[in-house]
């Protein structure tokens, strides 16, 4: 297990800054994105995995199979719903 960099938006100190963009004057974090593009619950975790990958962990291999597996999910998901 890698180890986790932990720090807290100095916006908002419920916000870990590995979901914060590198613009501070912007404060564009991780939830703003899924929130603005409407994305699933799938769909926008995935999203937060990959924009995190590189900055919560040492590797961010384990972030990136977790996005994919969250990836599979909605494609699963979507396809129920059509064969229903």
């Amino acid at each position: 297990m890698t180890k986790i960099k932990t720090m807290y938006s100095s916006t908002d100190n419920r916000v870990p800054t590995y979901y914060v963009g590198k613009n501070k004057k912007r404060n564009y974090q991780a939830r703003y994105v899924v929130s603005d593009f409407d994305c699933t619950y799938n769909i926008g975790t995935a999203v937060t995995y990959c924009l995190r990958s590189s900055r919560k962990h040492d590797s961010p291999v384990e972030d990136l199979k977790k996005a994919i597996a969250h990836l599979e999910f909605e494609i699963e998901r979507l396809n129920e719903k059509l064969n229903k």
